[in-house]
């Protein structure tokens, strides 16, 4: 005979309903329960027989989801499923075929779809911005595919008119490309991403030399160097912002190299200029510009011809042996600069106009080696010495003697007031004066002095 007890707490029956999903759920347009699914199930007790459905309860529509992949997600309860159909195709369709499980990229995202679909304008939209411009695209692409278009054209306004990052603008060119919108407000986002059809390369060259020659013609010298570093960032070849090199006008940039040339005979002449500063910072300006425009060149591989152009500059040379070393020595900043690149490589000039470059150029960079040591601004010395020397062992081995002698004489007398080419010239002593001989009928070398 069985006990009060055990008459009181009869054996439960096995539940004939289980519960399709342990998982957390979502009430739209109310809660997403934060209870882990297994403590749901341990703590539930056993799901008694279903009632009668009612009309109400009929209303009602759940359905899984997940990640894919995933083997749980979350149970979604639409209260107004008549709400999500009247403003989502995609939920329509899911009420329509009884769909049970729904796998998406990202769980999250379509949660917020869910309940943003109730929010008013107002709401959505300070929702939005909340979130930022980056989760705000990828919500757009969730409102594209559950076909949400009052979310898209949300998502739409409030990317429109918010700053992007660079990031963010990445990801836009990656969704417009995916995807086609009909909104009129595409048009005003897309002409934030592109330029006009009409907009040629040539209108971003002219663009480009017009900066350049209103950085050149600057007398504030604080910002034409910050300038000065911002464009050519911007025109370098191997920039993220460069696009198209061929914009950029060779002849439109020799002209400013011209230009700058000119004003520097000028200047040493004694024409009367308009300039009122120092004789010594109107000189620094142009030589500045030019130095400038060399590497704008080289690193738009169009420096060969400055070379050249410097190489060939009689006139400055002699007016430079007219004037004191603490203005002339300016100049001398020029030829560093090109025979950094030469013995650097990065030039293919012809032999002959190397040999130009040097014999206008290495005497005087010889003579205010001295000045441009008390004044760097920022010349690494040692590379200096280390490139010059590289860049005279490529002229002919008795145009290097030539050379070589006069450093010899020059740093004899001046000591470290004159670059040290030492190493240098013993390559080239090693070259010259010990020679490797082929005998006769021999296939090995003999080495003799």
């Amino acid at each position: 005979m069985k006990s009060p007890a055990q008459s009181a707490n009869p054996t439960p029956s096995p539940n004939p309903n289980p519960r399709p999903f342990l998982t957390r759920r979502i009430l739209s347009p109310g809660r997403v329960s934060p209870i882990d699914s297994d403590q749901i199930a341990a703590d539930l007790p056993p799901t008694p027989a279903p009632p009668r459905v009612t009309e109400e309860a009929s209303t009602d529509f759940k359905f899984q989801l997940k990640e894919k992949g995933a083997r749980r997600g979350f149970v979604v309860q639409l209260l107004d499923p008549g709400l999500l159909c009247d403003n989502s195709h995609f939920f329509r369709e899911l009420i329509e075929n009884d769909t049970t499980t729904v796998e998406v990229d990202n769980v999250d995202l379509y949660k917020d779809a869910i309940h943003l679909i109730h929010s008013t304008d107002k709401d959505f939209i300070a929702s939005i911005v909340k979130i930022g411009v980056s989760k705000a695209i990828d919500l757009l692409q969730v409102m594209c595919t559950i076909k949400f278009e009052r979310g898209i054209l949300s998502c739409l306004k409030y990317i429109e008119a918010a700053p992007w990052t660079e990031n963010e603008e990445e990801k836009l060119n990656i969704l417009f490309s995916k995807i086609k919108f009909k909104e009129p407000i595409v048009e005003d986002i897309v002409l934030r991403l592109h330029q006009k059809a009409d907009f040629s390369s040539s209108a971003e060259g002219d663009l480009a030399i017009h900066l350049i020659q209103q950085i050149a013609n600057s007398t504030n010298s604080s910002a034409r160097k910050d300038m000065q570093s911002l464009v050519k960032g911007i025109l370098c070849d191997s920039s993220v912002y460069q696009k198209d090199q061929t914009g950029l006008n060779r002849d439109s940039l020799y002209q400013l190299c011209n230009s700058c040339l000119s004003s520097l005979k000028d200047l040493f002449k004694g024409e009367v200029s308009t300039d009122t500063r120092p004789l010594i910072e109107q000189v620094s300006s142009q030589v500045e510009n030019l130095t400038w425009l060399f590497e704008i060149l080289i690193n738009n591989n169009m420096a060969e011809e400055f070379v050249d152009l410097w190489g060939s500059q009689e006139e400055l040379v002699k007016l430079h042996e007219c004037y004191s070393p603490m203005v002339r020595y300016e100049l001398s900043r020029v030829s560093v600069c090109v025979f950094i690149a030469l013995g650097k490589g990065k030039l293919q000039c012809k032999g002959d106009v190397r040999t130009q470059v040097f014999n206008s150029w290495f005497g005087p960079t010889l003579l205010d080696f001295g000045w441009l040591k008390r004044c760097p601004k920022g010349l690494d010395f040692r590379m200096f010495e280390e490139t010059l020397g590289k860049a005279l062992l490529t002229l002919p081995l008795v145009q290097q003697q030539r050379f070589f002698e006069e450093w010899f004489s020059c740093f004899s007398v001046r000591g470290m007031e004159c670059p040290n080419l030492s190493t240098a010239f013993q390559v080239w002593w090693r070259r010259s004066f010990i020679r490797s001989v082929v005998h006769p009928g021999r296939g090995d070398h003999a080495v003799t002095s």
